[in-house]
């Protein structure tokens, strides 16, 4: 079932015994239950999305703030593989932290030709090596942090199970506002606990092919 914003609110205050909102206001929980929302996303990068851009002829890099998000996204956390497009074929792209990166694709300052690596530097700025010699359409397959949920008529973009922590986070942050810091370490053990779960449920389970031995 999918989690709306009223039954996050729910299950908040049953954790919490404040079903009349005597102690925490809706405004306040909606913070907690938003900054747990990204805290779930962060630790499990279960909110992905394949964002499509393009790396521009004699541009080494490309800023992540300009690639256009679906309406559920917020920003960007992450990129996790970087596909190039070159004729008919899909070309991944080879990753390198950026000191082998710098190392292996930046030694010649003037060269150009079919980006064949990517790095990341900072949050937000990609490096192609080498420079891309033309247009090369590229599609980034990306954690990207939801935007805040307000009310029902938003729908959940966190698929499910990864929303059933979200409450004993938010929970967490509650209770630790109140100076009540033995609670609030239950409450975080108890979301650590079910992201842990939750992760391990998931895990995929498909076999590649059953002649071969992909380990």
């Amino acid at each position: 079932m999918a989690a709306t914003f009223t039954g996050y609110i729910a299950e908040v205050r049953r954790l919490l015994h404040d079903a009349t909102g005597v102690f925490w206001s809706d405004t306040e929980l909606t913070d907690y239950i938003n900054s747990a929302r990204d805290r779930i996303v962060r630790d499990t990068g279960c909110l992905r999305y394949l964002a499509p851009s393009t790396a521009t002829y004699n541009q080494e890099t490309l800023d992540l703030t300009t690639i256009t998000l679906p309406s559920y996204g917020a920003s960007i956390l992450d990129v996790l593989n970087l596909n190039l497009y070159w004729g008919n074929t899909r070309i991944p792209l080879r990753y390198l932290a950026w000191t082998d990166f710098n190392a292996q694709l930046r030694f010649w300052q003037n060269y150009t030709g079919r980006p064949i690596g990517f790095s990341l530097y900072g949050l937000n700025t990609i490096y192609f090596g080498p420079v891309p010699d033309q247009n090369y359409q590229i599609e980034l397959d990306t954690i990207v942090l939801p935007i805040a949920l307000l009310s029902d008529s938003q729908t959940e973009p966190i698929p499910s199970p990864y929303t059933s922590p979200v409450k004993f986070y938010a929970a967490y942050l509650a209770k630790y506002k109140e100076q009540s810091y033995g609670e609030a370490e239950i409450f975080k053990a108890e979301y650590e606990k079910q992201a842990r779960s939750v992760i391990a449920s998931s895990m995929t389970r498909r076999m590649p092919t059953s002649f071969s031995q992909p380990y």
